[in-house]
């Protein structure tokens, strides 16, 4: 059963991803015990827990609802295609065994699992993590400290709700036999061919979400955990290794820059 906070956060961050919170609006302490009845000092975790996140953008002394937009998810999605390049390198070279296992893991939490489901994106993550090394690797840090919780939320809704879907497993099988061949280019050109290929959608889900007209309510059936970050570290409310992104969001940026 989950704690009050955890279902908080959990109900926090849905209604931010389904446009149920409007992009831009404040969020702040008093509104969270206001309309969800946890007390001031789980409100402030909320607040710093979501901000570290991404979901929560910091606008002068308070926090607003994120805005996500293109600009800002292509920063995000160029900078983990590279870590992630760059692990998928590593791990071709070591090959053996622990390619083996990487292949394991697809098949065992990833393959046959509909991408509808939340339990694919845990297993997309889970995978994603031992791409760059396992948990705690340097890799795993750098995605850690550049890209938030959650642009791989929003990763996960473009695959949902695309036309065309399946873009992970064919890029895993693709880089599976690249590294097994040694193959270096072709271990390039998988990692860039999930990147590239869920680029469109991951695009026209921030443009409709921006319109207001994007992501539908329907849930799916997801939105009922709260993973882990891609370093192994705890992603719950008030978890003390809580931190901002080194890429913050731009509005969060300009804002700063025009400060006084």
């Amino acid at each position: 059963m989950q704690s009050k906070i955890d279902a908080t956060y959990i109900e926090l961050r849905e209604k931010i991803l389904f446009g149920e919170l409007e992009p831009g609006s404040p969020m702040t302490f008093e509104h969270i015990v206001e309309h969800t009845g946890v007390s001031a000092s789980m409100a402030r975790e909320l607040i710093l827990s979501l901000g570290a996140g991404g979901y929560l953008t910091r606008r002068g002394r308070g926090h607003v609802v994120s805005s996500f937009t293109n600009e800002q998810v292509e920063e995000w999605r160029l900078a983990l295609g590279a870590i992630v390049e760059i692990g998928a390198l590593r791990l071709a070279l070591v090959g053996g065994e622990t390619l083996d296992a990487a292949e394991a893991f697809l098949d065992a939490n990833v393959r046959d699992i509909s991408h509808r489901q939340e339990d694919f994106f845990l297993g997309a993550v889970a995978f994603t993590n031992i791409i760059l090394g396992g948990r705690g690797s340097t890799l795993s840090g750098l995605v850690e400290q550049f890209i938030p919780q959650a642009f791989f939320r929003l990763q996960w809704l473009s695959d949902v709700y695309a036309e065309r879907t399946g873009y992970l497993v064919e890029a895993s099988d693709r880089y599976l036999s690249a590294a097994r061949a040694k193959d270096l280019e072709g271990v390039r050109q998988a990692s860039r061919f999930f990147f590239d290929g869920t680029a469109p959608t991951l695009h026209k889900l921030v443009d409709e979400m921006a319109a207001g007209s994007y992501p539908p309510k329907d849930r799916h059936d997801g939105f009922h955990t709260i993973e882990p970050k891609i370093t192994g570290a705890p992603t719950y409310a008030g978890s003390s290794r809580a931190m901002t992104p080194l890429l913050s969001p731009l509005g969060e940026r300009e804002c700063d820059a025009h400060s006084f």
